[in-house]
């Protein structure tokens, strides 16, 4: 059992490297750890299945749940001693999403091109190891998994994650492989090979693809952005689901029609 210095002190799983830095504010830390425990897997969280994803003494979760609770950022659900995500979630995150005013240029382009193609079409951001969409459209709503703004997904399984790999800097592409590694073991054994041959394949073909690789029934081609609203650097795929898995369609036939739409955006 830890002592009391050692649970004041913890830092959050997945950020061990600000252990022992002092401008590090580890209440903090826990707080936005805390929320990022719910998805929408996972809408509904109680202080034990925090205890379990934090690693974090339950005393030091109970404070947190209550002081997230009181400023809105989570809220009571009708089961007693469970919490979700509160209003006051959105509320900061919309500021961000309003900054990104490309989102507004490239949505009728979006739409274009899922009615053309039948499929769905996202932009995306990182989030540490993963992309994060900015703004999605689809063709059809009968989409088993999720795509909508928010929504984030693996860098290093998805087609978007590798062409964010490939809009990178080479010294950053290579420091983002290292941290999959290291961070994100599971994810490097599980995707680390097709990756590898995206990016080795990218000068040929010009776009990144996946194939059957987290869903065995999607199957999405992407291409870099480039820098976006706040220099934020961005990638745009567009994925299939339920159709015939089919590689050289896609770089053949979609990617050039993601290509088109970033030359409209750039």
């Amino acid at each position: 059992m830890l002592n009391s210095d050692a649970a004041i002190h913890r830092v959050p799983a997945g950020l061990q490297e600000y252990a022992g830095d002092k401008q590090f504010a580890t209440t903090l830390a826990r707080g936005m750890e805390l929320l990022r425990c719910f998805s929408p897997e996972q809408p509904v969280l109680g202080n034990k299945d925090l205890v379990q994803k934090l690693g974090l003494p339950a005393a030091t979760v109970s404070r947190l749940t209550y002081t997230l609770m009181c400023m809105g950022y989570l809220t009571q659900t009708e089961h007693y001693g469970k919490y979700q995500l509160g209003s006051a979630v959105i509320s900061l995150g919309y500021p961000l999403l309003s900054q990104f005013t490309l989102r507004r240029q490239a949505r009728p382009l979006m739409l274009e091109l899922a009615e053309a193609t039948g499929g769905s079409i996202s932009i995306g951001i990182r989030d540490r190891l993963t992309m994060v969409y900015i703004e999605a459209v689809r063709s059809f709503n009968k989409r088993i998994y999720p795509l909508e703004v928010g929504t984030s997904h693996s860098m290093a399984g998805t087609a978007i994650g590798r062409a964010y790999l490939m809009s990178c800097r080479p010294p950053e592409r290579e420091a983002l492989l290292n941290q999959i590694q290291v961070k994100s073991p599971q994810d490097w054994q599980r995707y680390g090979s097709k990756l590898m041959e995206n990016l080795q394949q990218y000068p040929r073909y010009g776009c990144c693809v996946s194939v059957g690789e987290v869903f065995a029934d999607v199957q999405a081609v992407a291409v870099p952005l480039g820098r976006i609203n706040r220099g934020e650097l961005a990638a745009i795929n567009c994925s299939f689901q339920g159709r015939e898995l089919d590689e050289t369609w896609l770089r053949q036939h979609i990617a050039p029609q993601l290509q088109a739409v970033v030359r409209q955006l750039t």
